[in-house]
């Protein structure tokens, strides 16, 4: 039976940081026997310390894990330099496979590949946990890897990777090895366990603001209604076309997706969101992290606060109606950077995951795992998806018992 630890630290050590999060999440326990570690951390980490520590505490488990611009765990918020936390796992029911070298135009053979790997070790596998490259990737493409190996119903869930803030690079990790493009699969397979979800972001249309993909070539958009892309979008703000920090335009850029009726009412939102994460080194066009075909129309969205908030709330309704007076014994968060109270010229982000924990929690000791990445992995309306500017959670629960 797999059964799930958690811990966190904010030591500025790596090797000692590691231990520290090992240490809390085993505190009634023996570290010995963790099979699997998955690892979030900030970038100001040492990743080579870090992983030599959690070989060295936990030399039976496989390792893995992704950077952030913070970490969550079940302690609270960490967004420090160097911040770390741990989902630790005992139990022998999952299967694991990682590749690095993942791109826009390889994401669904990749991903194909890495879900076959895992299916060859446990043919039982019955929820796919997914951590990968935030920057150069077709979200979309990778479930549909997944997908082709494992059907539709199955479901997946998980991060990208972030850095901090500056989309400039973001690593994963796998055993002692640190990757810049890395895509990381984990198979579970005990049958007694499930996995539920719930998302929402807190964005609403900008009115009269809405583009059309005239040209685009994978996850490359390169023109807009007609005009070179990137200078089109910044055109929107008044920003010079050759404005390429992405510090100054993710929080604006959003761009929504209709989504169908059905998916709306499950989703809370009319729209899915993309985010221009990379852009073109002639400032002409611009990278989603997912595929995106011509004639697709974009609807420039906007953050806003109250519509964040009051969205958790709805969230955490749907969420106690799915897990139907179970208490979860784990719970996996991916999360936006940008959602929280915004204060002193900083988002904060202790009151919303507040919002979160205690519903679901309540006084009890779940382990949780969570990052802020740049996108998120996760199902809505019986459909695997690939989101960002989200809050996306995954509790773990026990099956009823008919």
């Amino acid at each position: 039976m797999v059964e799930f630890h958690s811990g966190s630290s904010n030591a500025v050590n790596s090797k000692g940081a590691v231990i520290e999060c090992i240490e809390a999440a085993f505190a009634d326990g023996d570290k010995a026997d963790c099979r699997l570690l998955v690892i979030h951390s900030t970038v100001g980490h040492n990743f080579t310390q870090m992983m030599a520590g959690a070989k060295e505490s936990c030399p039976e488990a496989e390792i893995i894990g992704c950077t952030g611009s913070g970490v969550i765990g079940r302690e609270g918020v960490s967004e420090a330099m160097r911040a770390m936390a741990v989902m630790a796992i005992t139990g022998d029911e999952f299967a694991v496979a990682a590749t690095d070298g993942l791109n826009g135009a390889n994401s669904a053979e990749l991903g194909e590949r890495m879900a076959g790997e895992i299916k060859a070790a446990n043919p039982d596998i019955n929820m796919v946990y997914i951590l990968s490259a935030g920057l150069n990737l077709s979200g979309d493409r990778v479930i549909e890897g997944i997908e082709a190996v494992f059907g539709a119903d199955l479901p997946i869930f998980g991060a990208t990777a972030g850095d901090n803030g500056k989309a400039k690079g973001t690593f994963q990790f796998h055993g002692q090895t640190a990757m810049e493009n890395g895509l990381i699969l984990v198979g579970f397979a005990d049958p007694s366990l499930e996995v539920l979800s719930g998302v929402h972001h807190g964005s609403i249309p900008v009115d009269g603001a809405i583009f059309e993909v005239t040209k685009s070539k994978d996850n490359q958009v390169i023109e807009l209604d007609g005009k070179p892309a990137w200078p089109a979008l910044l055109a929107r703000f008044g920003l010079p076309p050759e404005t390429t920090e992405l510090t100054e335009t993710l929080p604006i850029t959003g761009l929504g997706v209709a989504l169908t009726e059905a998916e709306q009412v499950d989703y809370d939102n009319p729209q899915i969101l993309r985010v221009p994460i990379k852009v073109s080194d002639d400032h002409l066009s611009f990278y989603l992290p997912t595929s995106v075909v011509e004639g697709t129309k974009f609807q420039l969205m906007q953050r806003d606060e109250q519509y964040i908030f009051e969205g958790v709330d709805r969230l955490m309704e749907r969420m106690q109606k799915q897990l139907n007076g179970r208490r979860p014994v784990a719970v996996f968060h991916a999360d936006c950077m940008a959602r929280g109270r915004f204060t002193f010229n900083r988002v904060l982000k202790d009151e919303i995951i507040a919002k979160m924990q205690y519903p679901l929690c309540g006084d009890d000791v779940v382990p949780w795992l969570g990052v802020y990445g740049f996108s998120e992995y996760c199902r809505v309306a019986g459909k695997n998806r690939f989101h960002s500017y989200t809050t996306s959670l995954f509790p773990i629960v026990r099956r009823e018992v008919a």
